[in-house]
């Protein structure tokens, strides 16, 4: 555990005796410091003569705010000189700290001892300061009887005369022997409570607070407390890269940002200058990681954690001398560093290298077999792996040491729930599914999975491990969970590689989706992923799964939208040079969707142009460990520059028809206007898309369809590739619906349906139309999508089932009939006579005894089985019975 060096700002007001010319100065001085006024505070306190007796803790407070916008030099200067004045001895602890924020280590701590041997104000400070230098350097017993008297110091008064500072000091000392004790990790939040008691305005106790509460993963907490700080200093920098971590930990956005407005407040910010590595590295830039992590290493070069990410960006980047060099210094300033092994898992995991990840948690619980963070990040990556067992082990040893890390109870709680499920297995799968709901998607995720892998193996020339193990989960808050730990997650699935969760359809707080879609789509992961040893950059694996599924299944997949075209238009999506940042530190709230479609769309674009092999090639050039600028140029004969520039055509061209229509401004037509009104709109605007939609919706609302049609044919034609349910597909569907016109109506339908994935009433319309005009097989096909959508429908399989009968299906006609019967029909004798009929009929003869006499345990007497069963029995005489 690190925590910032910086001296507290109530030891500073704590020290001043404002009672000279220049008090109010030195009091105004501290506001303007609390409140960010960082150049005014240092002009305050420069203005304090050295006979004044605030003098001192002015000096601590020019220390403290030069240190704070990174000055550094002057922060020691300042320090070494008042530490020779009078009362000088309040100074060591500062300049130790600003010391140690340089990576001054032995002079750090001889700063540190002089405070104590002084008995300065500050050295309980102090003390606590040389207990985590030796922490640090792999000095543990040691620093834990260090840390130790702080309890006595505590007992001794009760805390009673202990200042706000001097409880901070105790909260994080009583941290540190949390990692024996876990039931510390309470005294310490009390402490922190009570020195908020003693001074609310204290803005470090509330930031370690904060950070207290980002380690055990409350992101709630987290962010209250450093908005708390940011009301009143909307520049502290620990309170900023709180806010930063947490908003990169639940997915929020705009971390990026917070730690640049860090970095505006302190350019050599060591700790922020790492965390912005870290975002890049997340988003594969390694270039721009390693400039980062250099600057924090050339300001602090002892800092583990910067150690810790320029060995990730070295490894990552197949430097192995570069990562080993690293490694071997990092572990020579502190030979039990298991959070430099818990990094490296972090940063490789974020970059979907589970197993090495996995592989480094474990190198970190051998080297400190305390260190539950190290625990914790090892079993949520065997987890990933589908270690199931091993991942639970893991688990439970990190929370028996620490029961305060949410995500880790989170997600043992949601193992317990495990028996719940049943494991089912096909040839190269193991599906793990809530027992109520297994029977029924078993019979089709076996069926489709199967049919993926099929497609996929052949396609990417690569056989995964087996078994590929899917897990689907009812409720999506424990998807979430399952995924990263806390509920609230955007996403419906999710790829380890081998191991896939996903949502299931009867997830309601998913909100509609096509589950069907979404095991292609994840499963493509797992090869594009296991041909490249998980080298594949995110924006191409994301863009292939989308690929994939345009081209498996009509509907499937993100789709073009206004709002897509929009950002397009206003320069809101990310070039295709940095398309990662669109999935890793989106924008704005939009974007990550935009980005999976404008990724499939680069994928399009590829194999037009270079052809499909070309997809292959780049995944192998990835696989050998080459750049994404390589790549482009092995494979594509092109640099990312003029391939930004030639996806930036494409679009144009083939959007050309609707871009004109895509503006900022609102609509001049009004649903309201008149008929006449709006039949004027429509011809002085004949290629403006939403003239025409509006238009013509209008005109419907009002009644007349006749002339409402044309209109909407143009806004159509204007923008065929939009199928929201806002198109003009839905109102040109009712409208030829109501007038009749079943072939019209089936023609828009099917168009319509080839745009969405998720629209069950207008799959429903379109099958019931294709029946009207005799297409059985067509509109089976379409039930047969809708089951994608919703599985649980009794009524709609027992129509797919017809509907395949006539259109001649017989084993589409059984499977239909074993899904009635895994729904738990309620005559299930009569559910079980119609399968093993539809078995008879499909030439199964033995599963069709078996069905029937299923039935007829249920009902004896039932006539028909009977009939059925005596049909079977003198086939079976005959020799005519059918085998399966």
């Amino acid at each position: 555990m690190k925590r910032p060096i910086i001296l507290s700002l109530a030891a500073i007001v704590a020290l001043a005796a404002p009672v000279r010319a220049h008090a109010q100065d030195a009091s105004d001085a501290a506001d303007a410091f609390r409140t960010g006024q960082y150049a005014d505070a240092i002009a305050m306190w420069s203005k304090v003569a050295p006979s004044d007796t605030g003098w001192v803790a002015a000096q601590r407070g020019l220390v403290r705010a030069y240190a704070t916008i990174g000055k550094y030099d002057e922060a020691e200067s300042v320090a070494r000189k008042a530490t020779s004045a009078p009362g000088g001895a309040a100074l060591w602890t500062p300049l130790g700290e600003t010391l140690l924020l340089r990576g001054k280590r032995a002079e750090a701590e001889s700063a540190f001892v002089r405070a104590t041997a002084a008995h300065a104000p500050d050295s309980l400070t102090a003390a606590l300061d040389l207990a985590e230098l030796h922490y640090d350097r792999g000095e543990h017993d040691r620093a834990y009887k260090e840390f130790d008297r702080f309890i006595d110091v505590y007992n001794t008064t009760l805390g009673a005369s202990l200042t706000s500072a001097e409880l901070v000091d105790v909260a994080t000392a009583v941290e540190y022997l949390g990692a024996n004790d876990p039931q510390l990790f309470k005294d310490a939040l009390k402490a922190f409570d009570r020195a908020l008691t003693v001074e609310p305005g204290n803005t470090d106790a509330r930031v370690k607070l904060g950070e207290l509460f980002l380690r055990k993963y409350n992101f709630a907490d987290a962010q209250s407390t450093f908005d708390g700080v940011l009301e009143t200093n909307p520049l502290d920098p620990g309170a900023l890269l709180g806010a930063a971590r947490r908003r990169d930990a639940d997915g929020s956005g705009s971390a990026d940002s917070l730690a640049r407005v860090a970095l505006s407040v302190n350019p050599d910010n060591a700790d922020a200058l790492t965390f912005r590595a870290e975002l890049l590295l997340g988003s594969e830039d390694y270039d721009a990681a390693q400039q980062q992590v250099d600057h924090a290493l050339r300001v602090n070069p002892t800092t583990g954690h910067a150690l810790a990410v320029a060995a990730a960006i070295k490894y990552l980047t197949h430097d192995q001398s570069g990562f080993e060099t690293l490694r071997q210094r990092a572990l020579s300033l502190d030979p039990h560093d298991a959070e430099f092994y818990a990094t490296l898992a972090e940063l490789t995991a974020q970059v979907r290298l589970y197993r090495v990840a996995a592989d480094f948690a474990r190198q970190g619980t051998a080297l400190d077999p305390k260190d539950w963070h190290a625990w914790s990040v090892r079993g949520m990556n065997e987890l990933r792996l589908g270690q199931i067992d091993e991942g639970k082990a893991s688990l439970d040893t990190s929370f028996v040491g620490d029961p305060y890390n949410v995500w880790v109870k989170n997600t043992l709680d949601l193992l317990d729930t495990y028996k719940n499920y049943d494991v089912v297995s096909s040839g190269h799968f193991q599906f793990m599914i809530e027992k109520d709901e297994a029977p029924i998607l078993s019979l089709y995720l076996k069926q489709l999975a199967e049919q993926a892998y099929a497609k996929y193996s052949a396609e990417y020339a690569y056989t995964p491990p087996p078994p590929i193990r899917i897990e689907v989960y009812r409720s999506h808050a424990d998807f979430s969970v399952r995924t990263v730990g806390l509920a609230g997650l955007g996403a419906l699935g999710v790829s380890f590689g081998t191991t896939l969760a996903f949502d299931s359809p009867a997830a309601k707080d998913a909100g509609p989706f096509n589950w069907g879609s979404t095991v292609w789509h994840e499963l493509a992961h797992t090869f594009t992923l296991g041909m490249t040893n998980n080298r594949v950059p995110r924006w191409l694996s994301e863009g292939l799964s989308v690929y994939e599924e345009h081209h498996a299944q009509p509907g499937w997949g993100f789709h073009v939208t206004p709002g897509f075209l929009e950002a397009f238009k206003f320069g809101k999506l990310v070039p295709v040079s940095r398309m990662n940042d669109g999935f890793m530190h989106p924008a704005y709230p939009e974007q990550v969707q935009y980005s999976y479609y404008q990724a499939s769309l680069v994928c399009e674009l590829i194999a037009r142009d270079w052809g499909q092999p070309a997809l292959l090639a780049m995944l192998r050039g990835y696989k050998d460990g080459l750049t994404t600028d390589q790549v482009f140029e092995r494979v594509l004969h092109t640099d990312l520059a003029a391939f930004d520039k030639k996806f930036d055509d494409y679009l144009r061209t083939r959007f050309a028809g609707v871009l004109p229509s895509i503006t900022m401004d609102p609509s001049t037509v009004a649903a309201s206007s008149s008929v006449d009104e709006l039949l004027r709109a429509a011809k002085s605007a004949p290629n403006d898309f939403g003239v025409q939609l509006i238009a013509g919706s209008a005109l419907v609302t009002q009644g007349d369809t006749t002339a409402a049609i044309p209109i909407l044919e143009r806004a159509r034609a204007i923008f065929p590739e939009y199928g929201g349910e806002d198109s003009p597909y839905a109102v040109l569907a009712a409208v030829y619906k109501k007038t009749g016109d079943t072939r019209k109506e089936a023609d828009v339908l099917t168009a319509w349906m080839a745009l969405s994935e998720t629209n069950l009433p207008a799959l429903e319309e379109l099958s019931a139309a294709l029946e009207k005009l005799g297409d059985m097989k067509g509109a089976a096909d379409a039930l047969d999508r809708a089951i994608y959508i919703n599985p649980f429908d009794i009524p709609m399989h027992e129509r797919l089932a017809d509907l395949s009968g006539r259109a001649g299906d017989k084993t589409r006609v059984v499977r239909e009939r074993e899904a009635i019967l895994a729904l738990g029909p309620v005559d299930r004798a009569e559910a079980l006579y119609e399968l093993a009929a539809a078995q008879h009929d499909a030439g199964d003869d033995v599963h069709a005894r078996t069905s029937v006499l299923r039935a007829l345990e249920d009902a004896p007497d039932f006539e028909k089985a009977q009939t059925l069963l005596l049909t079977l029995y003198d086939a079976r005489q005959s020799g005519g019975a059918k085998q399966p």
